[in-house]
């Protein structure tokens, strides 16, 4: 993902990339030679407590990102925050307190809220009384890094907040509760979950459904697909998200994009939001938010019981 996010920035005038910081020092040297310059590290503090550098990315394993956020937060910097915000609420809360401590903007990568598809379905619904989310995948390898429960916690924490922040970015509600129910059902070796399907009530009365895992992605709608209904209007977003179809009761109309575009806007609105001097479109509270859906989700899945979602500042 930072050489993903590095590509999206170095398009864009504003900004100079300076530092490329990884554990293998290798890494971090090819991605100073495929962009051109910067210097390289394998130190973050080094990146953090350089007073030549405005902005950090932090696209590391998840585990890792309270404590990299914090020292790069109490430097100055502001920050750019890799999905999912941290793997629990406790980590979560710390990188909030961090936050009371200095004004510096953050803002989390949920980069599906900025396909031209979002914002076409958001201005078509504005008020969804039942939602459809999906986000399933092929089997990830049980060598990949995010099926590690410390440092990646399996494939539904790691991409559920996806889910989770797109509904409640659609619904524009507060979610109260959630029932789900899921497990492990293809990789037995590690202690996560890898399959789960969710229902979850909003604070407006609206309820969505949402299945999220990797027991094989469809070809169909992709590994992305999220249905929206208000009663009589629909829509149906797919194709990664690429591609809606919108439905009023008597007419159907659709919108396709050639690219998946939502990495790329998300770059250029935060990259915008640093110099207007304005908060980010996705605070803190909204990674906050995703993360509390997800730890409740799971807090269900094992209990056998629905459980409230706090609503805590």
């Amino acid at each position: 993902m930072g050489e993903l996010h590095a590509r999206c920035l170095r398009d864009i005038e504003e900004v100079a990339l300076a530092s490329f910081c990884d554990v293998e020092e290798s890494r971090a040297q090819q991605l100073k030679e495929q962009f051109n310059g910067g210097d390289t590290t394998v130190e973050a503090g080094q990146v953090f407590r350089d007073d030549a550098i405005d902005v950090v990315y932090i696209c590391t394993h998840h585990d890792s990102h309270a404590g990299l956020a914090i020292e790069a937060i109490e430097q100055g910097k502001h920050v750019f925050m890799e999905k999912p915000l941290a793997l629990n609420i406790e980590d979560a809360m710390t990188i909030g307190t961090a936050l009371k401590r200095k004004t510096v903007s953050f803002m989390v990568g949920f980069k599906l809220r900025f396909n031209p598809s979002v914002e076409k379905t958001r201005a078509f619904i504005r008020k969804p009384v039942l939602s459809i989310g999906q986000v399933t995948d092929v089997r990830w390898p049980d060598s990949f890094w995010g099926n590690d429960p410390e440092k990646g916690g399996g494939n539904v924490l790691s991409q559920g907040c996806h889910a989770m922040d797109l509904l409640r970015f659609v619904h524009r509600s507060e979610p109260v509760r959630v029932y789900a129910e899921g497990g492990n059902f293809g990789h037995p070796r590690f202690d996560i979950i890898d399959n789960m399907v969710a229902t979850i009530s909003f604070a407006d009365g609206a309820v969505s459904t949402v299945a999220v895992g990797d027991s094989g992605k469809t070809s169909v709608v992709s590994k992305f697909s999220f249905q929206f209904m208000d009663g009589s209007k629909s829509a149906h977003l797919y194709n990664r998200l690429k591609s809606v179809a919108f439905s009023d009761g008597s007419r159907e109309t659709r919108y396709h994009c050639r690219e998946e575009l939502g990495l790329v806007n998300m770059n250029k609105v935060f990259v915008n939001t640093l110099l207007r001097n304005d908060a980010p479109p996705v605070t803190f509270y909204d990674g906050l938010q995703a993360t509390r859906m997800m730890i409740a989700a799971f807090e269900s899945l094992k209990t056998g019981l629905p459980r409230d979602i706090p609503r805590q500042d």
